[in-house]
C-alpha cells in the first residue's frame, strides 16, 4: 500500500480511488503541472486535498465562490485537516486567525477568491509562505470560451510568478478541447499531465420539453415537483426577475421555497446558501450565480425554466443533480421566445469595449446549445460528442433520456407494426393458395402496380398493400422469419412456392396468438438488439430504499442533531450514501465502522460512539 492509499483510508475513510484520481495525485506529488477534467461528483477536490496533506508547506486554492470555500473548509476540518478561507466575508477576528495560521505555517490549505490575489497586502503575506501547489478550481473561468469567463482569473498567471512558479493543478467539470487548450495557454502549464475521465453521468435522466407559453412551463414544473417525493429540487432561470417570480409562484403551493441571484446582498446570499445546505429549503430557484461547486448530494431534480447560454453551462448546472450516484432527473423547458433573453445578453456583451469577439463566441455557444435541444438521438451521446469524449460515447446510448425512452416506445410500436405485417403476410399467402413464391408475395404486400401482379387479381386481396410502409428487404425478411418460425412452408424446389402450415392457419383462425411468435427485425425502423443501457428501466426520481429504512431514519436524525451541535450542514457530517451503507451493513464495532466508505479515523473518533449506539439499538 503506497502513501496515497494509506492517507486515503486514514483521512477520508475510502479504500479505493475513482478513475483518474490516483494518476492526478501522482503527478502533483511529482511536482508536475496537471489539467483535470472530471464530471461533477467524481471527486475533483480530493485530487488536491489528499496530496496537500503529504506536501510540505501550503496548498493555495483559487476558488470562485465564498460558499464553495466554506463547504470545503468545513469538510476538511471534519477530517482534522488544517484549512482556512480568506475572503471578504470574514470578521476581523477570523481574518487575524487566518493570518496567524499563515505566519505559524500551520495551515495545509488556504482558499481564496481570484479577486483576492490582486490585493498587494495579500501578496505580501503569501510571498512569505512556502506554496507547494497552486490549485485553480473551476478553471474554465479563465477561458473566454468557457461558460463563466471571469476577468479576475486572468491574474492567476502573475500570481504564479510571484510565488516562484509552483506546480499548478487546473480543475474543471466542463471543458471542451478548445477550452482545455485555452486554460493551458493562459496558465502557462508546462508539459501538464492531462486527465480527462469522461463526461457521462449514468444516473441522470436528461430531457427537453417544448412549451408554447410560460403557463405551460409552470404547469410542467408543477407536475415535475409533485413527482419528486424526496430530496431537493433546483430550478434555474435566466434572469433575476424570472427567478423571483417563479419562486413566488412555487411558494403558493409548496413549503420551503427560496431564491438566489447576484442581486441579493452578500448576507442574503449567505443565508440562502446556509438554508439550502442544511436542508431547510427543499426547492431553490436560482440564476447561474448558484451552481459551481455546490455539493449537496440529494438533489433529485434540476429544472431549467429558461435555456442556458451554452451546453457547458447546462451540463454544469444539471450536474448538481444526483451527486450521490442515485437516480435524478434533469429537465429543460424550452420555448423559442427564451432566445430573446440570451440574445439580450449577447448584445450587452457586444457593447463592452474590452470584450473583443466575446459576443461572437457567445452566439456560437448558443447555437451549440440549440443543437442539443433539437437533437434526435440520445442526449447523453450529444453531450459526449460536444466534449469529444469518444471513449464513453462508445458505450452507447444512455437508455434514460427522453430520446432513448422515445426510441423504446418506437420499438414497441415497431413490434406492433411487425405483428400487423406478419398477419398480412399470412393472409396474403392464404389468398395466393400456393400459387406464388416469396418475391411475388412481397410485391402484393407492398402494393405493386405491375401488370403481372394486377393481372393476377392481387388488387382484390384483402392484404394488398398492407406493408407498403416497409422496405422490400424488410418484408422479405418478415416472410423468411415466418418460414423459420414454422408459420409458412416452402413447397417445391425448382419453383419454390409458399403455403400456410397448420400453425399459420391456427393464427389466421384465431386459435393461436401471433405475438408468441419470435418475429425478426422486419419493421421499417428495425434496430439491432438493445444494448444494456437501453434495457435499463427508466429511472424514478425517488431512490431505492436502504437495507433497513428504520435504522436509516434514526441515523438521519442523529446526523441532524450532530450538524446542529457543530453548526455545519448535515452532508458535512455524513453523506446520504454513507448512512445508507451503514443501514445496510450494520457495523457493530469501531473496526467495522471504519470499513464503511466515507468514514476515516477522524470521523470514527468524533462520531463513532454515537453511530454505533444507534446501530446497536442503545
Amino acid at each position: 500500500m503506497d502513501d496515497l492509499t494509506r492517507q486515503l483510508k486514514k483521512q477520508f475513510g475510502l479504500t479505493e480511488f475513482r478513475p483518474g484520481q490516483h494518476e492526478v495525485m501522482r503527478a502533483v506529488l511529482a511536482r508536475r503541472d496537471a489539467l483535470v477534467v472530471m464530471p461533477t461528483g467524481r471527486g475533483k477536490s480530493l485530487c488536491y486535498q489528499l496530496p496537500a496533506t503529504l506536501l510540505p508547506g501550503l496548498t493555495l486554492v483559487i476558488s470562485p465562490l465564498i460558499a464553495l470555500m466554506q463547504d470545503q473548509v468545513e469538510s476538511l476540518k471534519q477530517r482534522n485537516i488544517s484549512a482556512a478561507a480568506f475572503h471578504s466575508g470574514l470578521t476581523e477576528q477570523q481574518r487575524d486567525k487566518v493570518i496567524q495560521g499563515l505566519h505559524l505555517q500551520s495551515l495545509k490549505l488556504l482558499y481564496v477568491a481570484p479577486e483576492r490575489i490582486q490585493h498587494e497586502g495579500f501578496l505580501r503575506l503569501i510571498r512569505k509562505c512556502l506554496v507547494s501547489l497552486l490549485v485553480v478550481d473551476e478553471a474554465h473561468c479563465i477561458s473566454q470560451w468557457g461558460h463563466d469567463f471571469r476577468p479576475d482569473y486572468m491574474k492567476i498567471g502573475r500570481l504564479r510568478q510571484e510565488l516562484n512558479n509552483p506546480p499548478c493543478l487546473a480543475l474543471t467539470a466542463t471543458a471542451t478541447t478548445r477550452v482545455q487548450a485555452d486554460i493551458g495557454e493562459r496558465l502557462a502549464l508546462r508539459d501538464p499531465s492531462s486527465v480527462v475521465t469522461g463526461f457521462r453521468r449514468e444516473n441522470l435522466a436528461l430531457s427537453v420539453r417544448l412549451c408554447s407559453s410560460l403557463g405551460e412551463k409552470l404547469a410542467a414544473l408543477d407536475r415535475l415537483v409533485k413527482q419528486c417525493d424526496s430530496g431537493t429540487v433546483l430550478v434555474y432561470g435566466a434572469t433575476r426577475r424570472t427567478v423571483e417570480e417563479v419562486a413566488s409562484w412555487l411558494g403558493q403551493s409548496y413549503p420551503a421555497v427560496g431564491y438566489y441571484h447576484a442581486g441579493l446582498s452578500d448576507e442574503e446570499r449567505r443565508l440562502v446558501h446556509e438554508e439550502f445546505r442544511r436542508g431547510e429549503l427543499r426547492i431553490l430557484v436560482a440564476t447561474n450565480a448558484f451552481g459551481m461547486g455546490i455539493d449537496k448530494a440529494d438533489v433529485r431534480l434540476v429544472v431549467h425554466i429558461d435555456i442556458p447560454g451554452s451546453l457547458e453551462a447546462y451540463y454544469q448546472e444539471a450536474g448538481r443533480a444526483g451527486r450521490d450516484g442515485l437516480p435524478a432527473a434533469c429537465v429543460l423547458l424550452f420555448h423559442e421566445r427564451d432566445l430573446a433573453t440570451q440574445e439580450y445578453f449577447i448584445q450587452q456583451a457586444a457593447k463592452e469595449p474590452s470584450s473583443g469577439d466575446r459576443a461572437a463566441r457567445m452566439r456560437t455557444l448558443l447555437r451549440d446549445m440549440l443543437a442539443y435541444v433539437s437533437v434526435r438521438t440520445c442526449r447523453q451521446l450529444a453531450i459526449l460528442d460536444y466534449f469529444s469524449d469518444a471513449a464513453e460515447r462508445a458505450m452507447g446510448p444512455c437508455g434514460l433520456c427522453d430520446r432513448c425512452a422515445g426510441e423504446a416506445r418506437a420499438d414497441q410500436a415497431s413490434v406492433q407494426n411487425d405483428m400487423t405485417c406478419a398477419t398480412a403476410v399470412l393472409q396474403t399467402v392464404a389468398w395466393c393458395d400456393g400459387r406464388f413464391g416469396v418475391s411475388r408475395v412481397v410485391e402484393i404486400l407492398r402494393g405493386s402496380q405491375s401488370k403481372a401482379i394486377l393481372s393476377q387479381g392481387a388488387g382484390r386481396c384483402e392484404s394488398y398493400g398492407a406493408c407498403r410502409d416497409f422496405s422490400k428487404s424488410a418484408v422479405t425478411q418478415m416472410v423468411k422469419d415466418l418460414i423459420a418460425s414454422g408459420h409458412l412452408a416452402v413447397i417445391g424446389q425448382e419453383y419454390p412456392l409458399l403455403d400456410l402450415t397448420r400453425l399459420g392457419r391456427e393464427v389466421l383462425n384465431g386459435t393461436r396468438a401471433l405475438d408468441a411468435v419470435p418475429v425478426g427485425n422486419a419493421g421499417a425502423g428495425a434496430r439491432a438488439p438493445k444494448t444494456q443501457a437501453e434495457r435499463r428501466a427508466a429511472p424514478a426520481i425517488e431512490p431505492s430504499p436502504p437495507g433497513d429504512p428504520l435504522l436509516y431514519e434514526r441515523l438521519r436524525r442523529l446526523r441532524t442533531a450532530l450538524a446542529e451541535e457543530e453548526g455545519v450542514a448535515p452532508f458535512v457530517i455524513f453523506h446520504d450514501k454513507t448512512l445508507r451503507t451503514i443501514a445496510s451493513h450494520k457495523p457493530v464495532t469501531r473496526a467495522a465502522l471504519l470499513e464503511i466508505p466515507g468514514i476515516g479515523d477522524a470521523k470514527a473518533e468524533r462520531y463513532g460512539r454515537r453511530v454505533l449506539e444507534i446501530v446497536n439499538g442503545e
